[in-house]
């Protein structure tokens, strides 16, 4: 499987979103991300470009969301 993060999706409030999203394709990814968002009541079209690809076979950090407006 794949991860990606994404912080380029709408939310609640005007500040910052962020996920991950673990999936075998991008087009599964976007699809599981969209079913989540659309439960809390944030439907939407995620597109390929705003998924980051996060490269698991070594260590990484990736931060998210650091509270910074």
């Amino acid at each position: 499987m794949k991860t990606w993060t994404i912080n380029s999706f709408s939310g609640y409030y005007p500040v910052g979103t962020a996920a991950i999203v673990t999936a075998e394709t991008v087009t599964r990814a976007i699809n599981i991300l969209e079913d989540e968002l659309s439960r809390c009541g944030l439907t939407q079209e995620i597109k390929p470009e705003q998924l980051i690809p996060m490269v698991t076979s070594s260590r990484k950090v990736r931060i998210l969301c650091d509270g910074n407006y």
